[in-house]
């Protein structure tokens, strides 16, 4: 899960691609044929450096991840992650095809890292979700979970890199006041936060215990797991077909944890949306067991009351703090309500 320890910027001081060393331009130009005509920089995601749609001169296409390492070497590692293990995905996956990558130790005297995709031509979920295209992502990831996991990327498995932010309701249960929120003070969610603050205290440690019993201990598992799966980083093709974007943090267990978050995503997007429908969109043969499910709706708040709590540090953006605080108030209100 990216957000809890990813430094990000707001996208308007993303780099663009006329921001690029002119070495890093010319490479991508000689990768693709053709002199790029065209970028359109992507608004959406937090992470820093180049977000672009190229198109070139003889109408090629693709999708452009660049970074200056000196200054964001954390972003840069991501890349390099990203692009290795984009790159051994059967052509068949729902995933976008890596077209290069290539490190620049010099370029104009900082050091770059640059991962060139396939442009996929689609948009996000719409929000609410519709449900064919929750039904789609469903079936992505249910093609995804047969998918051999090629063992030289040398993955960490999803319990050891993913138990730790799970289980925050643990922390949590020490005690949260008001005074703990003075981090999201600014954002629309916070009174919603400190109304449920008896209701967080009172049922802090039941939270735990669930998340234990019907989740941490059933992580292990031998598919690939995005680890990081909300609209933001899905693309629905005009065929209809989901496309899983953004894979730096993959390892390596029990892929309904992938599952779990995309419902749990829908659920925050609608409050009116019940786990009951999200169940029956999953095809059968991967879904998981609905107690797997409630306990990521309660751990996921649990996460992102945790992060919400936490002082942001200088290079986290406000709109990623109030991300934070408005997942967590969504979901801490549903199990309010009595939902999982």
């Amino acid at each position: 899960m990216s957000d809890q320890t990813a430094s990000a910027v707001a996208t308007s001081q993303r780099a663009t691609w006329a921001d690029l060393p002119r070495s890093v331009q010319a490479w991508v130009e000689e990768e693709l044929g053709s002199p790029v005509v065209g970028a359109e920089s992507q608004s959406g995601g937090y992470s820093l450096g180049t977000a672009d749609r190229l198109v070139t001169a003889s109408g090629h296409r693709a999708f452009l991840k660049a970074v200056d390492a000196s200054l964001h070497p954390h972003t840069a590692d991501l890349h390099r992650q990203e692009g290795r293990i984009t790159a051994s995905f059967p052509s068949s996956t729902p995933i976008p095809s890596v077209l290069a990558t290539r490190d620049f130790p010099e370029a104009d005297d900082a050091g770059w890292v640059a991962l060139l995709l396939e442009d996929i031509e689609g948009w996000h979920p719409a929000s609410p979700w519709q449900k064919e295209e929750l039904a789609a992502v469903f079936r992505s990831l249910e093609s995804m979970s047969r998918v051999p996991v090629d063992p030289d990327l040398n993955l960490p498995t999803t319990e050891a890199d993913l138990t730790e932010e799970l289980i925050f309701w643990y922390k949590l249960a020490r005690g949260v006041t008001q005074e703990h929120l003075v981090y999201v003070q600014a954002t629309d969610s916070y009174q919603q936060l400190v109304q449920l603050l008896p209701f967080i205290n009172m049922k802090a440690a039941e939270f735990a215990a669930f998340v234990d019993e019907h989740l941490v201990a059933h992580l292990a598992g031998s598919s690939y797991v995005h680890t990081d799966l909300r609209g933001d980083n899905i693309l629905i093709r005009p065929t209809g077909e989901a496309i899983l974007i953004d894979w730096p943090w993959a390892t390596v267990g029990n892929t309904q944890i992938d599952w779990a978050s995309v419902a749990t995503d829908a659920l925050i997007a609608d409050p009116e949306l019940t786990l009951a429908e999200v169940y029956e969109l999953m095809p059968t043969s991967g879904r998981p067991a609905i107690g797997f499910l409630q306990a990521t709706v309660v751990a996921l708040a649990g996460y992102y009351l945790y992060a919400s709590i936490q002082k942001p540090s200088d290079s986290t953006n406000s709109s990623l703090v109030s991300m934070r605080a408005h997942r967590a108030s969504a979901l801490l209100t549903r199990l309010a309500q009595g939902k999982k």
